[in-house]
């Protein structure tokens, strides 16, 4: 029986910078991306997509490489040439094995193999040419600053999820608490549903998501089909505050919205007891539109009545955004 996943699979829980899993590539490969085209010559009369991970070892393993570092081994095949395959400290995966049917090649026997080796011939380097550009049709749009990438959640961001929303201590959060595993799984997938507006912010160094940025289109007037200004919101775990961090992700995402989603005005709320997201907004370049006193409340007090907190309300256009050079 042919194995119906790769070798390594179970183990594979490695992220990259897009959120993803050799798990994940496996998928998006198997989704037409690997095919006749980028199977090896000699292999290509052979190919079928029943049979896709066919002539695909060395160039699926050097792309492998791009997205989540380590090395690429190889192991000696009797016809000559290697079967190629990822070692990424100490996580062991090969995307590719399944061509073999149920006789897995001899791990032990691989020795490290040269991207320069393989990509002197120009042909090999056009095939893994072509599957990049295939694969990479598929990945989300992503931003990236110094310290951070900003990108779509996606469900293996669970655990970290739990770990900034379970600790949430800023009142204007509470209602996005959670408690457990399950209901952070629930959480991540909700927010992968949105993948334009809803970003996690993660660590460009660990991949660990340190919390969250999004937001909220909304079209002044009823008549109008597309929306032109926006409410952000942004949230970061107890660990992750004081770094400037916020400050990083939010100038990013509000570019983003002026110079890519078309945003004409961009606003943001905040608690006037906030001091730190007060300075943040200043700092971006926002000014204080208004003060709404006693504006909303998200906890009781020891009798049980509400606490009604004032809320600043702090905006941006994009004409002053783009003068200003935040």
């Amino acid at each position: 029986m042919r194995r119906k996943t790769f070798y390594g699979s179970s183990k594979a829980n490695i992220k990259d910078k897009y959120g993803l899993t050799p798990r994940d590539y496996y998928k998006l490969l198997s989704g037409g991306v690997w095919c006749a085209e980028t199977c090896a010559p000699r292999m290509r009369k052979d190919w079928t997509p029943g049979n896709k991970t066919l002539g695909q070892c060395s160039v699926t393993a050097f792309l492998m490489q791009d997205l989540f570092g380590g090395n690429v081994l190889g192991v000696p095949l009797e016809g000559g040439g290697f079967h190629c395959f990822n070692d990424v400290s100490g996580c062991v995966f090969d995307l590719t094995n399944e061509q073999f049917g149920d006789r897995l090649p001899d791990y032990k026997a691989a020795v490290e193999q040269s991207r320069e080796v393989h990509f002197a011939k120009e042909e090999k380097y056009q095939r893994y040419l072509l599957l990049k550009d295939k694969l990479f049709e598929k990945l989300p749009r992503i931003i990236e600053t110094p310290r951070l990438v900003l990108r779509p959640f996606t469900h293996n961001d669970a655990a970290d999820v739990e770990d900034y929303l379970g600790n949430i201590d800023v009142n204007c959060f509470l209602s996005m608490k959670i408690s457990g595993r399950k209901e952070a799984l629930k959480a991540a997938r909700r927010r992968a549903s949105s993948r334009d507006y809803y970003f996690a912010i993660a660590d460009r160094e660990t991949g660990k998501v340190a919390g969250e940025i999004f937001g909220e289109p909304e079209a002044e007037d009823p008549e109008m089909k597309t929306p032109d200004t926006v409410s952000v919101c942004w949230m970061l775990g107890k660990g992750f505050r004081g770094k400037g961090y916020a400050y990083e992700a939010a100038r990013a995402y509000i570019d983003y919205l002026f110079n890519e989603k078309g945003m004409r005005r961009v606003y943001a709320y905040t608690e006037d007891t906030n001091v730190s997201s007060r300075k943040l907004c200043e700092r971006l370049g926002m000014r204080q539109e208004g003060l709404f006193r006693e504006f909303v409340t998200f906890v009781n007090d020891a009798e049980g009545e509400p606490v009604y907190e004032n809320t600043c309300q702090y905006a941006i256009l994009k004409k002053e955004w783009n003068s200003k050079k935040i």
